[in-house]
């Protein structure tokens, strides 16, 4: 019996889920700079035209994969931190599903938060949307702490960077972006300590993946990352 054949879109698919699945095998192999769109047409038993109708070069590659990592990250991640759980235990299962994500797919992990790809620099319009994703469920889990600490003295912020921090949430385009805009102005060291907070989670979970740890560290990821969010729950106000 004759197979049917496949729709446009079907064939479309299937050629992305293929770039895809052999561009994350290169990033494993050889890392961001190494990419070769030639590799992966010949991977695939097509030729390099083929592959050009979805890539054009080898940054539209690298931004396809970039989009695709930030996606699966935020899926993974969103789940584990509903909002009707109490914010201290949303905040710890975040930082888990983060830490367990980056664990399970270093090379997409390094391409997200590792060394920058020489001469790449990834489309903001792009990128950006999916990339914040979870950063704004970050942020929107230490803003729902006791507000008497989120609005307590804390370090000087220059009126600079106060700006910058105000602007830069003002860009977040959905209802916990807008909300998250107006705790940055109303707040601006709690903004600041949030961006802090934010680059100790991606720092902690990198040196566990990145293995600056060492090998007699190595095996205390886990635990490291329960510190940091217990201290980070308590200098929010999370219950």
């Amino acid at each position: 019996m004759e197979r049917p054949r496949r729709t446009h879109a079907e064939a479309r698919a299937q050629m992305r889920a293929g770039i895809l699945r052999l561009g994350t095998a290169q990033l494993a192999e050889v890392g961001a700079a190494g990419l070769s769109v030639r590799e992966i047409a010949r991977g695939l038993g097509v030729a390099s035209s083929a592959i050009y109708r979805h890539v054009a070069n080898r940054d539209e590659l690298l931004t396809l994969l970039v989009v695709e990592a930030y996606t699966d990250l935020a899926n993974a991640v969103a789940p584990r931190a509903p909002a009707t759980e109490a914010p201290a235990q949303r905040l710890r299962q975040l930082a888990r599903g983060v830490r367990e994500w980056a664990v399970a797919h270093p090379e997409s992990w390094a391409l997200l938060y590792g060394s920058p790809v020489p001469g790449y620099r990834a489309p903001a319009a792009q990128t950006t949307p999916v990339g914040t994703r979870v950063m704004v469920q970050f942020l929107g889990v230490l803003a729902a702490g006791d507000p008497e600490v989120r609005r307590s003295e804390r370090a000087p912020v220059s009126a600079a960077l106060a700006a910058e921090l105000a602007a830069g949430i003002a860009e977040l385009t959905d209802d916990e972006g807008a909300r998250l805009a107006r705790e940055a102005v109303d707040a601006p060291g709690f903004a600041a300590d949030a961006l802090e907070s934010w680059t100790g989670l991606i720092g902690i979970v990198s040196a566990e993946v990145f293995g600056q740890l060492g090998s007699d560290l190595a095996a205390h990821g886990g635990e490291l990352l329960e510190r940091w969010t217990a201290t980070t729950a308590e200098r929010f106000g999370l219950r």
